[in-house]
């Protein structure tokens, strides 16, 4: 997290030091702040007493430690009150269009029903491709959006969505087996996203990544649709690299830190 040679104006190093800040967990020393960004100590000093004329952080005298001020708890309950998932995440969703030129999704857990459905998307200009129903939910089982949210939720309730499905024949076309699901769920993670080919849509080719909240938890996933005809394997570096660099920036922009796969 050090600051980059470029980054030399106030404004900047200001940004890192609050970005550090908000990042710890719990107040911390100019010495600390002063070795995780590579800047001297009266440097982060200095930046540290500006923040604070703002209210952005709060100084603990006993400790001589640093933690976020009631201005920044102010504001940041004010973002988070006035803005919901789909709205941070639509910028992210353009840019997959803007990247690969195919229809983008951000689909939402359901952890009640154990299901997932589509909450937002983004079209491509192409006239062929495959439209979804938002709003509905939709088994866990069928399709990389489900087996890429699938792929991080606890055993147990991996056991329930597959059990949950003996009465869907589609998804029990698509995962036949428990052995099956398991040996899917094992790739999703090794690879970091999921692809599939016709397993809820015929003809469609599906990749799609997790987003988790600021616990850990998977809460969705982002990604898009291809007709199978418009789809080559030589795409797929450049598609699960942006899938992936794009649901792990959507991840951090809820306060998920742990370093995603991209």
């Amino acid at each position: 997290m050090a600051i980059k040679s470029t980054d030399t104006g106030t404004v900047s190093r200001t940004i890192a030091v609050l970005r550090a800040i908000a990042e710890a967990e719990g107040n911390v020393q100019i010495k600390t702040l002063s070795d995780l960004l590579s800047l001297p100590p009266s440097t982060v000093h200095r930046l540290l007493e500006l923040l604070a004329k703002t209210g952005m952080i709060e100084r603990d005298g006993s400790a001589r430690s640093y933690g976020v001020g009631r201005e920044f708890f102010r504001l940041s309950s004010l973002v988070t009150s006035r803005h919901s998932l789909t709205t941070i995440a639509q910028p992210l969703l353009r840019e997959v269009v803007e990247k690969c030129n195919e229809t983008a999704y951000l689909g939402i857990y359901l952890p009640r029903e154990r299901k997932m459905m589509f909450a937002d998307n983004c079209e491509s200009s192409h006239s062929l491709g495959y439209r979804v129903r938002k709003n509905e939910p939709l088994s866990l089982l069928t399709g990389g959006s489900g087996l890429s949210i699938l792929a991080y939720l606890p055993k147990e309730d991996i056991d329930r969505a597959y059990e949950d499905s003996r009465d869907d024949a589609l998804a029990r076309k698509a995962v036949p087996s428990r052995k099956n699901l398991e040996s899917e769920l094992a790739k999703v993670r090794a690879q970091g996203y999921a692809l599939t080919f016709g397993k809820r849509i015929s003809g469609a080719v599906g990749i799609f990544s997790p987003v988790f909240a600021m616990q850990g938890e998977v809460i969705g996933c982002l990604g898009c649709t291809i007709p199978e005809q418009r789809y080559k394997k030589s795409l797929l570096p450049v598609l699960s690299r942006t899938i992936c660099r794009l649901s792990g920036d959507l991840s951090r922009a809820l306060g998920y830190q742990k370093k995603l796969r991209a």
